[in-house]
């Protein structure tokens, strides 16, 4: 074998390794979206993805596996929305919440960074009381946010913009 040779060789084993974290992690978080349906009992569809925002703060709705784009910090960084709509009009959502995430598969566990939020999750794919917290933080964060921030926000306890009030 050739230095050559010996060079491509090494070069597509690190291809084939690079693909399979990036398809690992992307199968990590489907199993997040679908699991996060099942929690909130809702059909899966009703969970979005999203590449990271732009350096306008645009979102775009994306396949996982275009939503995940790799940083320099080496995460994948990728937004995961979930559609709410107003009680009695199922067809047409109001609106999507999104969360801005940061993920980095570490030995057998994934590490989630919540941007916004500053919080960080070590999940172990295959231990649901794991998945469960993250699941508990999501519901707590959306619920908090529309039963308590518009009060906040009119009484200038908080400085948080609600562009899905109009």
């Amino acid at each position: 074998m050739t230095k050559f040779d010996e060079l491509n060789k090494i070069y597509t084993t690190a291809e084939k390794d690079f693909k399979d974290y990036r398809w690992t992690s992307i199968e990590f978080a489907v199993k997040l979206g679908k699991g996060l349906a099942d929690y909130f009992g809702c059909d899966y569809e009703e969970i979005q993805y999203y590449q990271p925002p732009d350096n306008e703060g645009k979102s775009i709705e994306a396949h996982p596996r275009d939503a995940l784009l790799i940083d320099t910090d080496t995460s994948w960084h990728y937004g995961m929305g979930v559609n709410l709509y107003v009680e009695n009009n199922k067809d047409n959502p109001a609106m999507t919440y999104i969360f801005d995430l940061a993920l980095k598969k570490d030995n057998e566990n994934f590490g989630l960074r919540l941007m916004k939020e500053k919080k960080e999750f070590n999940l172990n794919p295959n231990n649901p009381e794991d998945l469960n917290s993250f699941y508990d933080f999501i519901y707590n964060t959306i619920k908090n946010r529309f039963e308590e921030e518009l009060t906040k926000f009119l009484s200038n306890k908080s400085h948080e913009h609600f562009p899905e009030y109009g």
